[in-house]
């Protein structure tokens, strides 16, 4: 929440011009559109939206002079496509037994026209010919890719590149700032780097905290195929609560699950002139793991001295 704190008028701005433009929908999406974006305000109770997902083109401007109406306008871009991907991966995951057939065409065409809302505020900067269309093919490309795989394969843990995949569109805010700035290849290149590993932190993080509902779902999950991996000679893929469990507080799941991510950290620091708010952004998410899995182990150690681990994971639910 530090960078939001820090950027909370700014965000204000953001997510009301949103709003208005929202007006503009067709009737049947307007009200729809409007309420997911409120939804998704981090500054209202229960905003999902991650800082990191429209905040980038901010996070630039520093480093490359960008002036701030381009960061706004990158932004609200970035919104409309953090709105657009949440759109699609529900309708992906949901299925036909949580979304009716109406449901699913009405949130296809507030898809695509959140797509076409997100265009036209970078065509203010960036004429036909530029070359941020083929980063944005790129990016789409790489989620493409991700929700493909996700249904075919396991989610790695140590694939960076894997777990950032889904995100991978937002990557677009921070490719406008650096091609306005006149930035090197070489240089976007470094900043999608250190973002991939950013956003694959973040993905750990969120498959933690997401473990017992992707549990239930089957979902695909880098912890939960680091559980998988831990209880291999006793539980095979057959997972639930309990064996989840064991892996964490028999098995230290959790830890290996923090030194990815610390691991990740360490990567992000040889990239040069890693942007200094993505360095906290992922600092502060892998501080968090690492924290979570300490205070978890001085509970084991602590259990395991009076004798009273075995019967806690037995009890746990």
């Amino acid at each position: 929440m530090r960078e939001v704190d820090e950027f909370k008028d700014e965000i204000e701005l953001l997510f009301e011009e949103a709003s208005r433009e929202m007006i503009e929908l067709p009737d049947e999406l307007r009200e729809m559109g409007q309420a997911l974006l409120a939804r998704c305000h981090p500054l209202r109770s229960g905003g999902k939206a991650k800082s990191i997902s429209f905040l980038l083109p901010y996070w630039l401007q520093e480093e490359t002079g960008a002036p701030i109406e381009l960061c706004r306008d990158l932004s609200i871009g970035s919104v409309y496509v953090m709105l657009q991907y949440f759109i699609l991966d529900d309708v992906m995951d949901g299925g036909d037994d949580r979304i009716q057939s109406s449901g699913v065409r009405k949130s296809l065409a507030l898809a695509q026209m959140l797509g076409v809302m997100s265009r036209r505020r970078y065509a203010r900067y960036f004429d036909p010919n530029s070359s941020i269309w083929s980063y944005e093919r790129q990016y789409v490309e790489q989620w493409s890719s991700a929700v493909t795989r996700e249904v075919l394969e396991s989610v790695n843990p140590w694939d960076a590149r894997q777990l950032a995949g889904k995100a991978a569109p937002i990557k677009l805010g921070a490719a406008g700032v650096l091609l306005w700035a006149g930035q090197t290849e070489q240089r976007i290149t470094e900043v999608e780097e250190a973002i991939d590993l950013a956003l694959a932190v973040l993905q750990l993080s969120d498959d933690w905290a997401d473990r017992i509902e992707d549990l239930h779902e089957s979902n695909r999950n880098s912890f939960l195929t680091i559980v998988k991996d831990k209880l291999a000679d006793v539980v095979g893929d057959q997972l639930d609560e309990r064996s989840v469990n064991r892996a964490i507080y028999h098995r230290g799941a959790l830890v290996q699950l923090a030194e990815i991510a610390e691991h990740y950290r360490e990567r992000m620091h040889q990239i040069p002139q890693a942007s200094t708010r993505l360095l906290t952004y992922q600092g502060t998410i892998v501080q968090d793991l690492r924290e979570t899995a300490e205070r978890i182990q001085r509970a084991v150690d602590e259990l395991a001295s009076h004798g009273g681990l075995s019967q806690l994971v037995l009890t746990m639910k």
